[in-house]
């Protein structure tokens, strides 16, 4: 019933987001078995802002080169192909966030930057728990809050009430979403992700990324995305417009196998790269 009323609202509304043409091109060249650096580098070259992106990621700080790389195709041999993937991802969202202009003093900025705060949190967290999908899981974070972009726009008098209402009792946005709308924005997120034919495993990281108490069919990937999103919530990295700092489910730290001892340095370093992924964005 509730996947029903999703799909009517997907179907009705005026604004639907859209994946960028370049990560959907790009996408494709890279599931196909002929693909190459040059290949890639002739798309990137296709959109010369997000060319300049590539070659300034590349030469950034985070990467400490000490000549500059001025080749596009250097960089993304330096960078790989799944790095260059999430930048285009990342720059397509920070887009498609600017497009929607909602009226209710909901701060999309913010919620961007929390978005990027989670995909950054939740590679970094992957890395530390040595997952091999880190640029996966850096895509299920930067995707894990689209829902709420769709309510903001799409049911913008409901979503006031659902903004009150988490401001007011301090309930969670999931909450005070089931109760108003009678479905959250992860299930919208899940909705909007299978539409966009993304892999199984995003959408279930787009889907999950809260941890009911009752999940017991818990993937690292959603772990990784969740312990994400908590901790770019408790460094403040943007806000998602929950009123408090998430409560991390201890589940999904176990299942990653992460010790106490990792957690300073594994926010120092979300931090860190945070503020160079946004300056760079945002270039």
């Amino acid at each position: 019933m509730t996947s029903a009323k999703i799909n009517r609202m997907l179907a009705s509304v005026d604004q639907l987001p859209t994946l960028p043409t370049i990560y959907t091109k790009l996408s494709e060249l890279l599931r196909a078995p002929d693909s190459t650096v040059q290949k890639v580098s002739q798309v990137i070259a296709e959109d010369q802002a997000m060319a300049a992106k590539v070659l300034r990621l590349v030469n950034s700080a985070f990467y400490g080169f000490p000549k500059r790389i001025g080749s596009l195709q250097r960089a993304v041999v330096i960078l790989g192909f799944n790095e260059v993937k999430s930048l285009v991802l990342a720059t397509g969202v920070l887009q498609m966030f600017g497009k929607f202009k909602t009226e209710h003093g909901f701060d999309m900025d913010k919620l961007w930057e929390h978005s990027i705060g989670c995909a950054v949190g939740a590679r970094v967290v992957a890395e530390a728990a040595q997952l091999s999908n880190v640029e996966d899981v850096f895509a299920g974070g930067l995707m894990h809050d689209i829902g709420k972009v769709i309510h903001a726009v799409n049911l913008p008098k409901e979503f006031v009430n659902v903004v009150n209402d988490v401001q007011e009792t301090g309930r969670s946005m999931i909450e005070a979403e089931q109760e108003i709308f009678g479905f959250d924005h992860a299930e919208t997120g899940q909705a909007l992700a299978e539409k966009w034919g993304f892999p199984a495993k995003t959408v279930d990281m787009i889907a999950n990324h809260h941890i009911s108490n009752g999940s017991d069919k818990l993937g690292k990937e959603v772990a990784a995305v969740h312990i994400g999103n908590t901790l770019c919530s408790a460094l403040a990295l943007g806000s998602g417009g929950e009123k408090h700092v998430p409560m991390a489910n201890q589940k999904a730290w176990q299942i990653l196998d992460l010790k106490l001892s990792q957690l300073e340095p594994i926010m120092g370093k979300i931090g860190k790269v945070f503020e160079e992924s946004v300056s760079v964005l945002r270039s």
